[in-house]
């Protein structure tokens, strides 16, 4: 079918018919644009002559169809206001002649936008529609008559309600409130009911029909058949509910009844049993009413006989008969799956249609799933534990070998005991209560905890899994993933953060006041030639200068412990209290070996007996022990109640120091997860004390 080309005003008489027609366009004259709009539904394109009038020219813009003015004279305001309006191409009939015409024409037309759009429609794969803003279909394509078995006229003009359900109209009319509210496309699942009452399920992808801004003129959407992957997605969901209750049972003749559950609920087929081996003979331990109605009662079998079930278990590969059973049983195929040293499933093939590949696939599943679900456990690499409780303690009844390693506990401790005695600390127990209760509702959980091991406490990210989802439990799984050195480095790098902060705080203020200051003086002593200008000068610079050095100082030993070591605190503080001027005494009591890193402990003491050497008069330092850590006190002036929160900041100083070396002090303190805090030593000074220290015995 060739193009059909609508020419519109007495400048596309004549030459430039002729020559649209020459080129192989089927070409209509019309005179006016309301002919023009009659003649345009199916038209490739609209050549419009310049003598219709702007206004008319530019309403026709607005068609849907590809429009070239052919115009006698340029106008570069109205080809501005056409080519806003919609138009292909502004042609000067001076610069292109009618023969030209047609080429000019080929780069905005190939083929007439509504045999485009219906050849689109028409051979798309899926179910693609229109429907009006009442929820009636306006238009279908052929996939559509295919999917639901409605021929088209059957269809276009129904309410859509003929497909769905009441549920999935509302469905969809909530989705069209979320399109009309800003969304481009919305997707969801839903299920129509063909003519022939079979139930499909698909995925509705939907977007508006174009129209002015405010006014809705209906959808269109394309539904895409997902009932295969619907139904596999439900066999999967029952496959793995079947699997928390083979690991819940605990003798065979529960997971024999289990396994002959699921064959029929998951996999669709009824006529399933379970033989399981005692001694030298397959002994059936679950059949069910319907095997006895359609093979009578079912006795026992030899393993060493020559029978399918046998070889099967002989073999211990699974065994399908497509067709005529060797057994001469009054059926359509069987498929016999061993069930490792205990037994075989063995089910009957009804349909004749057989067994499917999938099926086979999920009944391997299904017969090995128990054993494999076990596997898991013990071969996950996080630390597992299977709790279930008595009243409010969840009881460990089995833990797995990657919980041993990581939290230094063995199996035999744990077991038949409350895990939260060993593993809980004591300020998390409320959280660990509710994560209980999360278990025992039936709800998973997942978040970041911190749990004591052998060696103390380490942070993880805990999966907390009950064992019947969304109902009452007894049971559970709890999965912990160690994260304690990402923890440790988020803390280093917040850490730093705040210093970096403090230090642009620094430079920007604590710096540039010496700086100003010592410019200033410098400027005095210029003018006035007094040697008084030149040392005040001088000692802004030694300001700077000393806070240069703290910042350097902070740089150094603020950042990170390196390796924590035994570290006789006797020893570093001897070594520390060296290295600081001035006159005063130091007191030792009797002191542990804590575990740390001993560059930075020494540079933590070291800006401590400067603190106090710096605010008191001959002062006596005494540093002793603490239940969780240790102390370091002086008997000074001590710090005002009201100022305790600031001294630990940056540049905070009670003289004339830099500010910066209890802000040290702290920053070495977190680096090794120690809490310090403030308070009055028994003379009145100050005392700095140190918790959350790790002894080392």
């Amino acid at each position: 079918m060739t193009a059909r080309v609508i020419c519109l005003g007495q400048t596309c008489d004549g030459a430039v018919g002729d020559a649209l027609s020459a080129a192989g366009y089927t070409v209509e004259t019309v005179a006016t644009p309301a002919d023009a709009r009659e003649r345009l539904p199916g038209a490739a394109a609209l050549v419009v002559g310049s003598t219709i009038s702007p206004e008319e020219t530019l309403s026709l813009c607005r068609q849907n169809v590809s429009v070239v003015v052919y115009a006698d004279e340029g106008d570069a305001s109205f080809a501005s206001e056409l080519f806003a309006a919609g138009a292909d191409d502004y042609v000067l009939s001076d610069e292109c002649p009618p023969a030209s015409l047609p080429d000019r024409l080929d780069g905005s037309v190939a083929m007439a936008p509504e045999q485009q759009y219906r050849q689109l429609f028409d051979t798309l794969g899926d179910f693609v529609y229109v429907m009006g803003e009442d929820g009636t279909f306006l238009a279908i394509n052929d996939a559509a008559v295919e999917l639901s078995g409605y021929e088209r006229e059957e269809l276009v003009g129904e309410h859509v309600s003929v497909l769905m359900d009441e549920t999935d109209v509302r469905r969809g009319q909530e989705k069209i409130r979320e399109l009309l509210d800003g969304a481009d496309t919305v997707t969801y699942e839903m299920s129509v009911q063909t003519k022939h009452g079979e139930q499909r399920y698909v995925e509705n992808h939907v977007a508006l029909l174009p129209a002015p801004e405010g006014e809705f003129r209906g959808t269109v959407g394309v539904l895409r058949d997902v009932t295969d992957r619907h139904r596999r997605d439900q066999r999967l969901h029952g496959l793995h509910d079947t699997t928390r209750q083979l690991f819940a049972a605990s003798d065979p003749e529960t997971i024999a009844d289990r396994v002959v559950d699921a064959a029929g609920d998951v996999l669709g087929h009824e006529i399933s049993m379970v033989r399981l081996r005692e001694e030298d003979h397959l002994v059936p331990a679950s059949t069910p009413q319907s095997v006895v109605d359609r093979l009578g009662e079912r006795g026992p079998v030899a393993v060493d006989a020559d029978r399918s079930v046998a070889r099967a278990f002989r073999s211990g590969e699974s065994v399908y008969f497509d067709g005529d059973d060797p057994d001469d049983l009054p059926l359509e195929g069987s498929y016999y799956v061993p069930l490792g040293s205990y037994g075989v499933l063995s089910i009957g093939i009804t349909d004749p249609d057989g067994l499917g590949d999938s099926d086979r696939t999920l009944a391997n599943v299904l017969a090995a799933e128990r054993d494999r679900f076990a596997a898991l456990f013990e071969n996950v690499p996080d630390p597992a534990v299977y709790v279930e409780f008595e009243g409010d303690e969840p009881i460990a009844r089995d833990v797995n070998p990657a919980f041993e390693s990581v939290f230094g506990y063995d199996r035999e401790l744990v077991l038949d005991e409350s895990l939260d005695k060993h593993i809980i600390p004591e300020s998390n127990r409320h959280d660990a209560e509710q994560y209980n209760a999360n278990i025992r509702a039936g709800e998973s959980f997942h978040g970041e905890v911190r749990r004591l091991t052998s060696e103390g406490p380490r942070d993880f990210l805990l999966h907390v899994v009950p064992y019947e989802i969304g109902s009452e439990s007894t049971r559970g799984f709890a999965v912990y993933t160690d994260i304690t050195e990402q923890k440790r480095r988020e803390r280093e790098l917040e850490r730093q953060n705040e210093r970096l902060d403090e230090f642009a705080a620094v430079v920007s203020h604590d710096l540039r006041n010496p700086l100003n200051v010592a410019r200033g003086r410098l400027e005095l002593a210029r003018e006035t030639g007094e040697p008084e200008q030149f040392e005040k000068s001088i000692a802004a610079l030694d300001r700077m200068e000393r806070l240069v050095s703290g910042l350097l100082s902070l740089a150094r030993h603020g950042q990170s412990v390196g390796e924590p070591e035994a570290v006789d605190l006797d020893s570093v503080v001897h070594a520390a209290w060296g290295s600081v001027p001035g006159d005063a005494t130091l007191a030792i009591e009797a002191t542990p070996t804590i575990r740390a890193d001993p560059e930075r402990l020494s540079q933590l003491f070291e800006n401590l007996f400067r603190n106090a050497v710096e605010h008191g008069d001959r002062p006596t330092v005494t540093v002793g022990p603490l239940p969780t850590g240790f102390y370091v006190a002086d008997d000074g002036p001590g710090v005002p109640a009201d100022e305790r929160d600031q001294v630990f900041e940056f540049g905070h100083s009670g003289g004339d120091g830099t500010g910066f070396g209890l802000a040290i002090v702290r920053s070495i303190a977190e680096a090794h997860d120690w809490a310090v805090s403030l308070t009055d030593s028994e003379s009145g000074g100050a005392r700095f004390e140190f918790t959350g220290v790790e002894f080392v015995e």
